[in-house]
């Protein structure tokens, strides 16, 4: 099981008082050795705390069944980084999160780190954590600006390149999933980027972030992305009628994650 909630409280017993609490789990943490407690609505398992395991109890309402084996892939690569960068709170310039931002740099053969802040790392992070997720994502192209990936996604799409991990959709089109990747315009470059754009052409400024959980009762979708408040953060979109993504927040495409098929 996962935790489907971006902060949980662990605890010591299956209730809720500031004496049982042990720490906390985190947004698409995996939890082991999960089974019943004797309190309806609590879970016994073993989770990492503060880099050791520790067994415990969690509300069952805020957890998740494992999806498809490469979506939960690429979805454990994003939450690692998310914790490395201390789930946002740690600055690209600063010792050690400027040596990570160097690694997914490294990773496209560029010799930059998090102190060349004139150049923006999210398209290097979303590369750096799908390239992690395993082989299945071989065929991804990694680079160092969202629109080429973007791009190559819609068009492995038209083309039914099936070889492709992500195929590019309008927003309408289908509903966004864990694993999936959400792109939006970045309102402060122009031209305005729509989905038409991002088929016709492979150069512009645009983001992306991987989805990490759906709230339909809040019309939200959480998703994770680099360079976002200078860190691995959490950012959020909207969801409309029907669960579909909304053309809000400068949204203009979904990346529908089809390793697993």
């Amino acid at each position: 099981m996962f935790v489907d909630i971006t902060a949980l409280n662990f605890r010591s017993e299956p209730r809720v008082a500031a004496e049982t609490r042990i720490g906390t789990v985190y947004l698409c943490q995996k939890l082991k050795n999960v089974r019943e407690a004797d309190v309806e609505g609590w879970v016994a398992c073993v989770a990492e705390i503060d880099g050791s395991d520790r067994e415990g109890f969690v509300s069952a309402r805020y957890l998740r069944a494992p999806i498809s084996e490469n979506r939960e892939k690429l979805v454990a690569s994003v939450h690692r980084e998310w914790m490395r960068f201390a789930r946002g709170a740690g600055k690209e310039h600063h010792d050690p999160y400027y040596l990570y931002v160097g690694e997914m740099w490294q990773a496209l053969g560029l010799n930059l780190d998090g102190t060349d802040r004139d150049t923006p790392w999210s398209a290097a992070a979303i590369s750096f954590m799908v390239k992690n997720a395993g082989p299945a994502y071989s065929q991804f192209k990694f680079a160092a600006a969202h629109s080429k990936f973007i791009h190559h996604s819609i068009n492995a799409r038209i083309t039914n390149d099936r070889s492709a991990p992500f195929w590019g959709y309008r927003l309408d089109e289908v509903q966004p999933e864990l694993g999936d990747i959400i792109c939006r315009d970045n309102p402060l470059h122009a031209p305005a980027v729509d989905f038409d754009v991002a088929t016709s052409q492979d150069s512009y400024r645009s983001h992306t972030d991987v989805i990490m959980h759906i709230d339909s009762t809040n019309n939200r979708i959480v998703a994770i992305g680099g360079n976002v408040g200078h860190s691995v953060k959490i950012a959020e979109y909207d969801l409309t009628f029907g669960d579909f993504a909304a053309e809000t927040r400068h949204t203009f495409a979904l990346l529908k994650n089809i390793a697993d098929s």
